[in-house]
Parts: C-alpha cells; sequence; structure tokens
C-alpha cells in the first residue's frame, strides 16, 4: 500500500494537517471574517491591524499554504514514480485527478498569496495611515481603500473554490 509506506507518512501528516488549517482559515476570512469588517467599517481596523502585523496572519496561512504544496508535490512525485513515471501515471485516472487537485491547490496558493495576503496588508496600511491623518480621510484614500477591498474579497473567494475544488478532487481520487 503506497499510504503506508514510512517515507510517505511525515508527508502526509503535514499535508493533509497544513491543509486543514489552510482550507478552514480562507473559508473563515472569505465567508465571515472580511464580510464583517467591511461591514463594520473602519471600526474593524484595530483588530485587522493586530491579527496582520502582531499575529502575522496572512504570513502564517502562506507558510501552512506552503507545506501543504510542497509535501503534496512530494508525495505526487513519489506516486509518480511508483507508477512508473509521467505516462504510466497520469494514464490512470487517480493520477490525472491528483494531478489537478495539486495543480488547483497550487493556484491557489499564489492566489492567496499576491491576491490576499498582499492586499490585506495593503488594506492595513491605509487604514493606519488614514486614522494617522488628521481630519476625514481623503478621497483617493477611501477610492483606493474600497479598491483594495473589493479586490481582497474577489481573491478570497476565488482562493476559496480553487482550494474546495483542490480538496474535492484529492478527497475522491481514488474512487474515479
Amino acid at each position: 500500500m503506497i499510504a503506508a509506506v514510512p517515507f510517505m507518512l511525515p508527508f502526509r501528516f503535514l499535508h493533509i494537517v497544513s491543509g486543514a488549517l489552510w482550507v478552514g482559515s480562507a473559508f473563515l476570512f472569505a465567508a465571515f471574517l472580511g464580510p464583517s469588517a467591511a461591514e463594520v467599517g473602519p471600526g474593524a481596523m484595530p483588530l485587522l491591524t493586530v491579527m496582520v502585523k502582531k499575529r502575522k496572519v496572512h504570513k502564517v496561512i502562506t507558510y501552512l499554504a506552503m507545506t501543504t504544496v510542497t509535501a503534496g508535490w512530494i508525495m505526487w512525485l513519489r506516486d509518480m514514480n511508483d507508477y512508473g513515471g509521467l505516462s504510466d501515471w497520469l494514464g490512470t485516472r487517480f493520477g490525472v485527478v491528483l494531478t489537478i487537485g495539486a495543480v488547483l491547490a497550487t493556484v491557489a496558493f499564489f492566489v492567496g498569496y499576491y491576491g490576499v495576503g498582499k492586499n490585506v496588508e495593503k488594506l492595513v496600511d491605509l487604514g493606519g495611515e488614514m486614522a494617522a491623518g488628521d481630519g476625514p480621510p481623503a478621497p483617493e484614500k477611501m477610492a483606493a481603500m474600497q479598491h483594495v477591498g473589493a479586490e481582497l474579497e474577489k481573491h478570497s473567494k476565488i482562493d476559496l473554490v480553487l482550494l474546495l475544488l483542490a480538496v474535492t478532487a484529492m478527497s475522491t481520487a481514488r474512487y474515479w
């Protein structure tokens, strides 16, 4: 049984645990935290600032994603080798569906890193600049904040959909 090979056990553990935390974090942000912060408005900035600047939530999620994807590709390479090579591996439905899941997760990593993580940093930085200013924020700052917020919302939803599709592919690959 391929999954029981001792070499694979630590990678499966890292892949599954970090993947569960990554997908759970993406769900929490896309479904609850992001929309709630947008609804609350500027009053949400202290919480977001602590999460991003002090707790480094975006970096933690990035490390979880990186661990998930790296462990996943190591296992994918090992499985491909066990099947005899790329053409034999992709000649099986199992190999094709796992490959689709791996590609989706890898794309989700980049969408999350560039589209969510970087935008959440921008949002918090803009909020800090606006709070530090005297009087009401300049219209350009408000427009920038709305733009970054819209980008963040869009990318967090795309990221979550990609992750759910990747999880679906990987969790059902044996049954295709």
